[in-house]
């Protein structure tokens, strides 16, 4: 899995073959890591674009709806072979 873009402490872009993942952090008093498999719109506009990663990981974390069914979990790192999507 390559890193594409990161910020520590809020987002990591990551892509394997032609399937791209988001994780991000949600803030508060617990904080969780919450992973999304992109769509092909989405890839297009992060790609190359460190700015749109940024705030489309702002966009999932305003509204779960925008990534709804297709959450990996538990959420992918560099280094792990993504599950399927939970439901």
């Amino acid at each position: 899995m390559k890193v594409i873009f990161k910020e520590a402490y809020s987002y990591l872009l990551m892509q394997e073959g032609e399937v791209w993942y988001l994780t991000f952090l949600t803030g508060g008093p617990f904080v969780q890591d919450i992973c999304v498999k992109l769509n092909e719109q989405e890839i297009a506009r992060v790609r190359d674009n460190q700015v749109a990663a940024a705030q489309l990981a702002r966009e999932f974390l305003r509204d779960s709806a925008l990534y709804e069914g297709r959450r990996i979990t538990p959420a992918v790192h560099p280094k792990q072979t993504p599950n399927a999507p939970s439901h």
